[in-house]
């Protein structure tokens, strides 16, 4: 028989894992679909698309919690994708289409929300578990979150050859529909820790934790970030897209590529994220993404072949889902827990959307001087957007630099000490899955 304790983290590794598996293979038949003859010029519209659409999506999921109860509005949200999934997927042709577009658009928006649904649904399961057993819990957690993407590239590795790109996206809304099994069995077997809450909060206004230079400081590292993802991304595709594989090819390379930035990730996570938290803290920690892109880009910009823009793309991805996740989502504890809710919302949800939209506008008019109407009249040329990121990851490294020097000096009322924070993850923190549902990577 199974110790009742290793379900509690067996139910949500399970459902992380699929739904993760689900994401990729879903994502690599979006690519593949998207990525052929000008569709590609549509991905600054797109991105603007997803920014619009995060915010509304997050708020719709919220008011149908406080409605309806954070367990049903769950399971809702899941059947509502996998149908909307199941039933375009038959009608999905390559290049320009207004229905790809809208399914661009809708897997990121509504995957970031299933992955922040289910690490609710374990930070429930595990509100009454003492921290360090749950910290524990949580890394095996993520690491079978991080599998499963693996999982998914090769799941879409050995169907891509056999079906054409859309019936991927069938098969991850199928995926999903096994997820919401086990979301139910999950529900039945560990009614909820969460005791509702007595009274009504004080109204504050949104912005006023904004005010304090810690968070300042997360804001700018979270909106640098963000508009170097959406730079490198951009590279990548562009990359991918001149390389005319045709669809199936498209469905082979985008495999191939989450395999290995989902290996590479699971490594990270399993073998280095806790040696270089334990040695250099959390301040460090924050650096070692914007260090390792500094190299990335300025290879990138002086070289821009294939090879430098794909090992810059993997980099980032593969930094970004584990040992910088992992950290950053530590960088908030400092802040009091009665300000961090609308801290992590104004950063994470509002800033970095800000610099994504805001890249994606400077790219839409970029598209429109160089490819009017999708029509290239010659090589493009996308140098500027290495150096550009290298400029932005260099002031990236900057802000983080300060915010490293506020964590070990005397911290201002509210805010602990780096050497104060424990090092353990705790479960109201949402480790790295959620990275990999949010934006276009």
């Amino acid at each position: 028989m199974i110790d009742p304790e290793r379900h509690r983290t067996l139910y949500p590794a399970l459902c992380l894992g699929i739904l993760t598996a689900a994401f990729i293979v879903a994502k690599t038949g979006r690519d593949s679909l998207f990525f052929q003859g000008k569709g590609i010029f549509q991905l600054p519209v797109a991105t603007m698309m997803i920014t619009a659409a995060s915010l509304p999506l997050a708020m719709l999921f919220v008011k149908a919690m406080k409605s309806c109860g954070a367990r049903p509005a769950r399971v809702g949200l899941m059947i509502i994708a996998a149908g909307v999934l199941g039933v375009a997927a038959p009608f999905l042709r390559p290049g320009e289409s207004p229905l790809l577009l809208n399914i661009f658009v809708f897997i990121p928006g509504v995957f970031g929300i299933m992955f922040a649904s289910l690490w609710l649904l374990a930070s429930d399961i595990f509100e009454t578990t003492p921290k360090p057993q749950a910290a524990r819990a949580f890394g095996k957690i993520g690491a079978s979150s991080l599998a499963g993407g693996m999982a998914g590239g090769f799941i879409a590795k050995w169907v891509g050859p056999l079906v054409e790109p859309k019936w991927l996206i069938f098969i991850g809304a199928l995926m999903i529909l096994a997820v919401v099994a086990l979301v139910l069995q999950t529900h039945r077997q560990f009614p909820s820790n969460l005791a509702p809450k007595k009274g009504t909060e004080k109204q504050r206004s949104f912005f006023a934790p904004l005010a304090k230079p810690y968070a300042v400081g997360l804001l700018f590292i979270a909106m640098a970030g963000a508009l170097a993802g959406v730079l490198i991304d951009v590279q990548f595709y562009l990359t991918a897209t001149s390389a005319s594989m045709g669809s199936k090819g498209n469905a082979n390379f985008f495999a191939n590529f989450y395999i290995m930035l989902n290996f590479t990730s699971l490594l990270l996570q399993l073998f280095a994220a806790p040696k270089i938290q334990d040695k250099i803290g959390v301040g460090g920690g924050l650096m070692i993404l914007p260090f390792a892109l500094i190299g990335g880009a300025g290879f990138a910009g002086a070289a821009a072949t294939a090879f430098s823009l794909s090992l810059l793309r993997v980099t980032e991805g593969g930094l970004r889902s584990s040992i910088h996740r992992s950290i950053w989502e530590q960088a908030f504890i400092p802040i009091e827990s009665s300000e961090r809710s609308l801290v992590k919302i104004a950063v994470d949800g509002v800033g970095a959307r800000i610099a994504e939209g805001s890249a994606a506008v400077g790219l839409y008019f970029w598209v429109q001087r160089v490819a009017p109407g999708g029509n290239v009249t010659g090589p493009l040329d996308t140098r500027w957007m290495a150096w550009l990121t290298l400029t932005t990851v260099i002031v990236w490294l900057f802000v983080t630099q300060r915010l490293r020097a506020q964590l070990r000096q005397k911290a201002p009322a509210g805010v602990k000490a780096e050497a104060e924070l424990a090092c353990a993850r705790f479960p109201d923190q949402c480790p790295c899955t959620t990275e990999l549902g949010k934006g276009i990577a």
